[in-house]
């Protein structure tokens, strides 16, 4: 039998989000359904990523259908279809971001006159400054910014009960144009002629829309502590306890696990000897 080895606590990765996700329980008491949204925030905005790089790798299978029709004189297009239903998932799974985020925001301004518990009424109000001076101007400013809202709900809304869309690939630039006759734009149906940018471009702009909020949700954040996994060694788990401070790093906060694994041969800390929250844990400590 082997043990499980891995270390889990990895706060140079951490983004705006974990840091709230972790420290929020010490200022604000969140539903059951909030703290699901918090969560979701973050986990509907990985499975977007995760969908996008499987569309990078579906998009070279694209050829495959522009060749069965040249040489057939027809194709079903199957890897068109598969093409197109996970990037349209993209766009799905960004607009649930964006609608875990409006719930927690309504959750903790849901005393600020005005506000609706609807993501879509949210950033209308907000861009017709339908909010009082109660909700915070760096929200309201950010959410005004957002001018790649509008394109993504129509998508959101007529994909959530269309058929799946078309897309082609262009031989010589390797471009993918997506065409969908069930959403229509200023009396046309919906093209992107690059869809594969269009999608990078608006994961690049949520993720910094979601960081400026978080960022600043963060910092309206009374000191707290938690306790954290660090991993899991020789088949235990090793924790620490972290206080709220900016930056966290590897090194912050106290060793939990020291006590017993200093006292068992074998199962000392594979980074005790690197790790500043061990060190404060010593007696000799200043």
């Amino acid at each position: 039998m082997i043990n499980a080895t891995v270390r889990t606590f990895v706060p140079e990765q951490w983004g705006e989000v974990d840091f709230f996700r972790l420290f929020s329980g010490g200022t604000h008491s969140f539903s059951s359904d909030t703290k699901k949204a918090v969560a979701g925030v973050r986990n509907h905005f990985e499975k977007a990523l995760t969908l996008y790089r499987l569309s990078q790798k579906l998009q070279t299978n694209l050829s495959q259908d522009q060749e069965e029709l040249r040489v057939k004189g027809y194709t079903p297009a199957s890897n068109a279809r598969e093409f197109s239903a996970v990037i349209e998932e993209v766009f799905t799974e960004l607009y649930s971001s964006i609608d875990c985020t409006r719930k927690v925001l309504v959750s903790i301004y849901r005393n600020v006159r005005g506000m609706p518990d609807s993501t879509r009424k949210l950033f209308r109000r907000v861009k017709e400054n339908q909010l009082g001076a109660d909700f915070p101007g760096e929200l309201n400013q950010a959410i005004g910014a957002a001018d790649w809202y509008e394109e993504l709900l129509a998508v959101r809304d007529e994909l959530t009960h269309a058929d799946i869309g078309n897309c082609w690939i262009d031989q010589e630039s390797k471009t993918v144009t997506y065409m969908h006759s069930g959403i229509n734009r200023d009396g046309k149906a919906l093209v992107f002629k690059d869809v594969m940018r269009k999608i990078g471009e608006l994961i690049d702009a949520i993720y910094a829309f979601l960081g400026v909020l978080f960022h600043f949700l963060n910092s309206r954040l009374r000191p707290t502590t938690i306790d954290q996994l660090c991993g899991i060694f020789y088949g235990r788990a090793y924790m620490r306890q972290i206080p709220l401070e900016v930056p966290v790093t590897f090194n912050s906060g106290t060793c939990q696990s020291r006590a017993w694994f200093d006292s068992e041969a074998g199962y000392r800390c594979p980074f005790a000897d690197s790790c500043g929250a061990y060190l404060r844990m010593s007696p000799t400590h200043g």
